[in-house]
């Protein structure tokens, strides 16, 4: 098998033969990567004679713009339809809005028609003689925070969902816990407050816990889901009680990290006994009707989502090392099969059930908002979009044809980690996006911004390309492989023009020459991170930081500023003092550049002196010209908690703190409103 061929396929499929290192050295990859990379995308490249035939075949984009019935445009701008032969006819079209209109097309330079420009957003209807197309006209970008709060600059929170805690949460943070944050972030000023992606995981196991790793990035965690948006506060302490949980449940509660373990059955049998009363009481019976209308208009996603947790469950039962639905019996492995209906026919009950989970859990999720924006809050809710998704979830499950099976997304080596990475988590195919309108990257999109005010999207760079490795192989036998960017930052801005929502893209790590000025002009705000923020001996001043980012003092896998400055983070062994030492110079450089900003004076604090670092940490970011900071619920406390540390599982608590106290009271100190007050004044002052 010709190897030069192998590589042309892969060019021409976006896949690159060739990485660069941070050294700046060359590296090819390997043809075995190659051949699995390709073979995921659905491509013949087992034979010379497969391979000839993919390069022949009209997988180039001038091919499929022939008979596209998806398309993307930006308002303002001529509509370019990639056809020949309809210079000059009369084409009717159909607005969203429901108007129709009658355009001409006229010829371009290339010779393929184009048509008027749009000048409202929207998904249009093109009626043509070989059928219809869609065109989604996305706005110049997204929505800014300066769009929603008139170019003046403001700030917001960011938390861990899981780690706020209220009365009967059990040990496991809730929307609850959201909302009443929200309520007292927004009285101090906070326009926004940012939580822990709240995507769905697995019901038949509480080891699989990382908010980053989901089922389905489509669904939610009904673990989150907070009982008292539809049941009386106290018919749900009465149920505590009567299935004897309340014990079990404060002690939880009482504990400085969650105990997944344990935590999850007892707030899933909390769940199980409501759906019961809704079921059965009759003091129920407005919120059982609007359960059952709920139900009755499901759509087919929700449906499998249900379908697929009650027959992951049988099957983890079965046999525990069937949890990947490739290792199911194989009936069950095709979603659309007889015998998977059968199962949810004979399974009804625990479907619905699944149903009144998602139900709950949305209604839970959208009184957070509506709270937080009552609050006075200009965004609300920033939610998080994880890059991928477990590729034995829900939704590789469901739409096995929308995912890349059998590869990792992750990264190739660099200075934070000489091996390479590999997540373990799967996403969409490139193809396999172009063959469907975009429909799972739009639905994803739609989903993560149903009840929010902004949107994170992490490893934005994946919008562009990603490190993708294949099953079985090393992090660094990867390759990069290119994603349709435009086309995506388009339905970006367009569904954040329909939301009216913010855009922010995680953009910290190794980037393409250009990248971040690319976002800039997207409307997508970058991360601007102050322990990121600096050169060989001093930080960056703030008044050069980007106006267009987020800033932040730090995030949730880095130590907060307190933890950093006492050296918590540092590894205990033969390399201890050697980071103390270096941790030490460190500590110079940051003080040194708060004393040039006019913040601090006089000697540097003791490392577990933390709070006038703190302090000069936050007054720092506030100095930006940042239009929009982001203060980690952790510096705002002081506190020296890191919520993850990438590249470990269960050598540290990741994913597991609790913060100490009630969340509707975690701003009441007055050393923690003077912080937030660096930021911005509170609410009605001025």
């Amino acid at each position: 098998m010709s190897d030069e061929l192998l590589r042309r396929l892969a060019v021409k499929a976006g896949v690159s033969p060739e990485w660069t290192d941070q050294a700046g050295r060359l590296n090819s990859v390997s043809p075995d990567t190659l051949r699995a990379i390709l073979s995921a995308f659905g491509l013949p490249v087992d034979s010379e004679s497969g391979l000839r035939e993919a390069l022949d075949d009209s997988i180039s984009e001038s091919g499929a713009a022939q008979t596209a019935s998806f398309l993307t445009a930006r308002t303002g701008q001529p509509v370019a339809l990639g056809r020949t032969g309809l210079s000059g006819k009369r084409i009717e079209m159909t607005l969203e809005s429901g108007e129709r209109r009658i355009v001409s097309a006229q010829e371009g330079a290339d010779g393929l028609a184009l048509l008027p420009a749009f000048e409202t957003p929207g998904y249009h209807t093109l009626h043509l003689p070989d059928g219809d197309v869609t065109v989604a006209a996305a706005p110049d970008r997204s929505v800014t925070f300066a769009d929603l709060n008139e170019g003046r600059a403001g700030f917001g929170l960011a938390a861990q969902i899981y780690s706020l805690r209220t009365p009967n949460d059990g040990g496991i943070g809730t929307f609850a816990g959201v909302a009443a944050l929200g309520r007292e972030a927004g009285r101090l000023g906070a326009d926004a407050l940012a939580i822990s992606p709240v995507h769905a995981l697995y019901g038949a196991s509480a080891s699989h816990f990382s908010p980053y790793s989901p089922s389905t990035r489509l669904l939610y965690n009904p673990l989150h889901a907070d009982p008292q948006t539809v049941f009386p506060a106290d018919l749900v302490t009465a149920i505590i009680a009567e299935e004897g949980l309340g014990e079990a449940m404060d002690k939880l509660s009482s504990e400085p990290l969650i105990d997944w373990q344990l935590a999850t059955p007892l707030r899933q049998r909390l769940l199980h006994a409501l759906f019961r009363q809704l079921r059965e009481n009759d003091a129920l019976a407005a919120q059982r009707g609007a359960f059952e209308q709920a139900r009755a208009e499901a759509s087919p996603l929700l449906r499998g989502h249900a379908v697929f947790e009650v027959l992951h469950a049988a099957e983890f039962a079965r046999d525990p090392s069937a949890w990947h639905w490739r290792n199911w019996s194989p009936a069950h492995r095709d979603p659309e099969s007889a015998e998977v209906a059968a199962f949810a026919a004979e399974n009804a009950e625990q479907v619905d059930y699944q149903i009144f989970l998602q139900w709950l859990t949305g209604l839970s999720y959208s009184q957070a908002q509506t709270q937080c924006r009552q609050a006075g809050m200009k965004v609300g809710l920033i939610a998080d979009l994880a890059i991928g998704m477990d590729g034995s979830g829900s939704h590789a499950w469901t739409r096995q044809q929308d995912v890349l099976n059998g590869l990792s997304v992750g990264a190739p080596p660099d200075y934070y980690s000489a091996e390479g990475q590999s997540w373990g988590l799967t996403t969409f195919s490139p193809r396999g996006l172009a063959a469907s309108g975009y429909a799972p990257f739009i639905e994803t999109l739609r989903a993560s911004l149903r009840h929010v005010g902004g949107i994170r999207i992490d490893h934005v760079m994946g919008m562009s390309r990603l490190w993708l490795v294949p099953e079985g192989a090393s992090a660094v036998q990867g390759a990069y492989v290119a994603f349709p960017a435009e086309t995506l930052f388009r339905l970006i801005a367009l569904e954040s023009w329909r939301h009216q929502a913010i855009v922010i893209g995680e953009d910290l790590g190794v980037l393409p020459h250009g990248f971040r000025d690319y976002l800039r002009g997207q409307g997508v705000a970058g991360l601007r991170v102050l322990r990121f923020e600096r050169g060989e001996d001093s930080y960056i001043p703030p008044a050069q930081w980007d106006p267009a980012a987020a800033a932040l003092t730090t995030t949730h896998d880095l130590v907060p500023t307190a933890g950093w400055w006492a050296g918590s983070d540092l590894d205990e062994g033969p390399e201890r003092q050697a980071q103390e030492d270096q941790r030490a110079w460190d500590r110079g450089i940051l003080w040194g550049s708060f004393e040039r900003e006019g913040l601090v004076q006089g000697e540097r604090p003791a490392p577990e002196e933390t709070d006038p670092v703190v302090d000069a940490a936050i007054r720092y970011v506030a100095k930006s010209p940042c239009t929009l900071k982001l203060l980690a619920i952790e510096d705002a406390l002081g506190i020296r908690t890191q919520p993850n540390v990438p590249g470990t599982t269960i050598e540290k608590p990741n994913w597991r703190h609790r913060l100490e106290g009630e969340a509707g009271e975690l701003l009441d100190d007055a050393e923690v409103q003077a912080r937030l007050a660096h930021l911005g004044p509170a609410r009605g002052e001025t």
